[in-house]
């Protein structure tokens, strides 16, 4: 069963002076929503806070009908997993090690691991096909399979709701791809609840069910990815001009700049 996780009327703050206020949020159970926006934008900020990692300043977060806050730690890791952007990659462990840690919240404090570990951890490496790797350690991965490998320990936590924050950030075009499809499949195969930030407005268009825009502390656009990436919120968000073009055959759109300046003799 796919999971239910809302925000409403948060306010988003480091301390000072809040970074986002009055966000809602639904994310709709096994599908895909992109955040995405300008850097400063409260994206991952908003992220951390459904993983309560950040505390709002106002706000209230409903997870399966509970508040978020009433969850006790161990309780809340086995509702949802949380990938940071760059996690610290341990020297010497191999692949099927660092899922086997995703078993944590599932486990007492002397616990060695039962079936059910097992099953999950084997899970785990075939949803991300990481079979054949187990045994590798990570520093002999390339850069799409160790982001799978990590992925594979948020998996075999067992959760129905995944947040990847820029999972994609420092691999090149194939594995961002490879990473992006993967998360396509969970959902789509797994049933599972999938948030991602995202940088690339094309990809986040491409591989989600929805989009969520952030700019200047606000949502100024979410929906369907054909009615949230217009030419305007683009405008609006990032403060450029772009051509947005909608594939006759999908319905995705596709955002292209408008890359030369406007000549002296127009400008005037």
């Amino acid at each position: 069963m796919s999971i239910e996780i809302s925000a409403k009327e948060l306010t988003l703050g480091h301390g000072g002076e809040p970074v986002a206020r009055g966000i809602g949020v639904a994310l709709a159970p096994g599908e895909v929503t992109a955040l995405v926006g300008p850097n400063g934008s409260g994206k991952s900020t908003l992220l951390r806070a459904l993983a309560r990692l950040h505390t709002p300043d106002a706000g209230r977060i409903v997870l399966d009908g509970r508040d978020l806050a009433e969850y006790r730690p161990k309780e809340l890791a086995r509702k949802l997993s949380f990938l940071t952007q760059s996690p610290i990659v341990p020297a010497g462990v191999t692949v099927e090690e660092l899922v086997a840690y995703g078993r944590h919240p599932h486990q007492g404090l002397l616990a060695r691991g039962g079936e059910e570990d097992r099953e999950a951890i084997d899970w785990a490496l075939d949803a991300t096909n990481l079979r054949p790797l187990a045994e590798r350690t990570l520093d002999r991965l390339s850069g799409g399979e160790r982001q799978r490998a990590w992925i594979a320990m948020a998996l075999a936590q067992r959760t129905r709701l995944l947040l990847l924050d820029e999972p994609t950030t420092y691999l090149d075009i194939r594995y961002q791809i490879e990473v992006l499809r993967l998360v396509r499949r969970l959902a789509d195969e797994h049933g599972i609840t999938v948030a991602v930030v995202l940088h690339d407005l094309n990809q986040a268009a491409a591989f989600s069910d929805a989009m969520v825009v952030l700019a200047g502390g606000r949502i100024v656009a979410s929906g369907i990815p054909a009615r949230a990436l217009t030419e305007d919120t683009v405008r609006t968000a990032f403060r450029i001009d772009t051509t947005v073009t909608l594939d006759p055959h999908t319905g995705v759109p596709t955002c292209l700049p408008t890359w030369r300046e406007p000549s002296p003799a127009a400008a005037g």
